[in-house]
């Protein structure tokens, strides 16, 4: 199973956020704990562009998740190598799209600056992203999960 783009052309409407639940446990204390936080980030820039705080987090926010989600994919890549998931593979392709997505978002800032629309995208993404990722892929480490 191969890890599909997300159009980010999709209407601008607003979603509402997406909060880390049970149904995402991975089983694995640390990989969850990272979880939470990706949701927390996410849903702490969501309240800074409702607040009109986008435009001066922004920047932050972009090297801050790279780094954030850079550290946690190798924290979970080593686990799920570790205990011979077979999402493994799945996981290391969807990471690097991930960080290619987001490599877009920091690319579109260093030239046209801040754009609200591009970082309302950059948020229904992560939200997306984070549901359907940890949803469908990382929760197959549970049944691994023992042998960490």
């Amino acid at each position: 199973m191969s890890w599909r783009r997300i159009d980010l052309a999709e209407s601008s409407v607003r979603e509402s956020a997406v909060k880390w639940s049970p149904a995402y446990a991975t089983g694995v204390e640390r990989l969850d704990d990272q979880h939470k936080m990706l949701f927390r980030i996410s849903e702490d820039f969501r309240v800074a562009l409702d607040e009109g705080r986008g435009e001066r987090v922004y920047d932050s926010l972009l090297r801050s998740l790279d780094q954030y989600a850079r550290g946690h994919f190798g924290v979970e890549e080593r686990c799920m190598h570790q205990c011979q998931c077979p999402a493994a593979q799945d996981n290391v392709v969807a990471h690097r799209g991930f960080i290619e997505v987001l490599a877009g978002f920091h690319a579109r800032h260093a030239v046209n600056g801040f754009d609200r629309q591009d970082a309302q995208r950059l948020v229904d993404f992560l939200d997306r992203w984070l549901a359907d990722h940890i949803g469908r892929i990382d929760v197959q480490i549970k049944p691994y999960a023992k042998l960490l």
